[in-house]
This record gives C-alpha cells, sequence and structure tokens, in this order.
C-alpha cells in the first residue's frame, strides 16, 4: 500500500511541476511561468516538426541554457505519433535506444508523461498537447515537512471502510525561465 501513496503523490507532483497556475495555493508549473519561451504552431495547432523541435532547442540555446542534460517532454499520445516519424531514408528520426538507453531527439533526451497538458486550446481546437524542452535541473521542488498518513477509521465505520489521507506540503518553482520553451498546441 505504501508504494500506492508513493506513487500518487510522485504523480501529483509531476502534474503539479508541469501544469499547475500557481492559484489557490498550487505551484506555478513550468506551462504557466511566465517568461518561458514559445514556439508557435499553426492556427488551430499543428502537428510537430523536426524543425519546430529543434527550434525549441534553439529557443533555449540563444538564453545560454541549453546545458547537456537538457531534454524534451510530451505526453505519451505526442511520443506515439513521433516514435512513427521517419526520414528520406527510411531512419526513424525518434531514435529508440539513444546511448543513455531512452529515447532521444537530435541527441537530446525524450522522456514522456501522462501529465502532460493534452486539453490545450487554440484556434478551434480543445484537444491540444504540450511539448517542452529544457533545463530539468532548473526546476525546483521544496519538499517541507515529513509526510503525513492519517488513517480514519471512524468516518465510514458503518460500511467497513477505513478512510486514509496523505498530506505532503511541496512547492515548485523555475529558477531561470529562459531555461524551458514549449510549444503550446501539438496535435498528437
Amino acid at each position: 500500500m505504501f508504494t500506492d501513496f508513493v506513487a500518487l503523490i510522485a504523480d501529483a507532483i509531476d502534474t503539479s511541476a508541469i501544469n499547475c497556475s500557481g492559484s489557490r495555493n498550487q505551484p506555478l508549473g513550468i506551462l504557466n511561468t511566465s517568461g518561458i519561451r514559445s514556439v508557435a504552431g499553426g492556427t488551430n495547432g499543428a502537428a510537430p516538426t523536426l524543425e519546430q523541435l529543434l527550434d525549441l532547442n534553439q529557443e533555449v540555446v540563444v538564453d545560454n541554457a541549453d546545458v547537456a542534460s537538457c531534454g524534451f517532454l510530451s505526453s505519451t499520445k505526442v511520443g506515439s505519433v513521433l516514435g512513427k516519424f521517419k526520414d528520406t531514408q527510411g531512419q526513424y528520426l525518434l531514435s529508440p535506444y539513444g546511448g543513455t538507453g531512452c529515447s532521444q531527439i537530435a541527441g537530446r533526451r525524450f522522456e514522456v508523461s501522462n501529465n502532460v497538458s493534452s486539453n490545450l486550446t487554440k484556434g478551434s481546437r480543445t484537444d491540444l498537447f504540450a511539448f517542452i524542452y529544457g533545463n530539468f535541473s532548473d526546476l525546483l521542488i521544496g519538499l517541507f515537512r515529513s509526510l503525513e498518513i492519517l488513517v480514519d477509521p471512524y468516518t465510514d465505520f458503518a460500511k467497513g471502510t477505513t478512510g486514509v489521507r496523505v498530506f505532503w506540503s511541496i512547492n515548485i518553482a523555475v529558477r531561470h525561465a529562459e531555461s524551458f520553451a514549449a510549444i503550446q498546441g501539438a496535435i498528437a
């Protein structure tokens, strides 16, 4: 059961770090941080191209924030689409087994998360995805206090149910906005 709690907490931190608005006691996620760079798609979004992904990289490079550990992040659905792209010689553009054992785009790590936004709006579309490139070492996650697990055997006693609540105070901050760039309108 403890591993289930850990997975739920990790999922909540992941969602917050990527998407949260910073309002109502939520941390401010990468996509809502003022000053991150952006690469535009079409009027109603666009399927990501290699050129756009290289433009994401360039947005970070021009601010001297590109380091060897930078990488790409998008949704599993976008990852599935990119995994099928081939160049003119039939070679896959998304290197499935880069030197580190993970997928790479243009020599940079590519990771996926189901917590990357998949309901963004652009033009008439409301089902668009985000695609992020950046130095994730500049994403700070502060953990405060210790993890608290509270067991409540009383509230639903008649039903034979025991409630469990988990509390952990965290905060998230982007140390340098110029360390990140995003496409907020990718079609998968």
